[in-house]
């Protein structure tokens, strides 16, 4: 039975500290110098991760849906490619849904104006 478990999720963790649970396999964590059809930016700039603080994401399949549940801390912006992106992001206790059209960027946690909370991306949906 398929449990959608995102494959090698432990070995992420340890060398990207960030926390990959479950997807449809349409949303992949990639190199960003090899794509960048979703940019999440941290401020985790000195945690392990060889883009400093950037993670990339791979689209896959049509490109018309797709979902992973994951967790990066210190989130201030998303930007997407060719794909509009809903996001879930939680800060302060409350869950809020920030919908990034393509080839946009949208502000989130602290990347906000005003500065806000620290916020932690839970997961990425491809809407279209």
């Amino acid at each position: 039975m398929e449990t959608f478990e995102y494959p090698n999720a432990a070995k992420i963790l340890k060398e990207r500290g960030i926390t990959l649970h479950k997807g449809d396999g349409h949303i992949l964590l990639a190199d960003c110098g090899l794509t960048q059809d979703i940019v999440v930016l941290s401020t985790r700039i000195d945690e392990p991760n060889p883009d400093r603080g950037r993670y990339c994401f791979k689209v896959t399949g049509t490109g018309r849906s797709g979902y992973l549940s994951l967790e990066i801390p210190k989130v201030i912006s998303i930007s997407t490619g060719d794909y509009l992106v809903r996001a879930n992001v939680t800060a302060d206790g409350r869950t809020t849904t920030v919908d990034v059209p393509r080839n946009e960027t949208k502000p989130v946690g602290q990347g906000t104006n005003p500065p806000g909370s620290p916020a932690v991306l839970v997961d990425l949906r491809v809407t279209g």
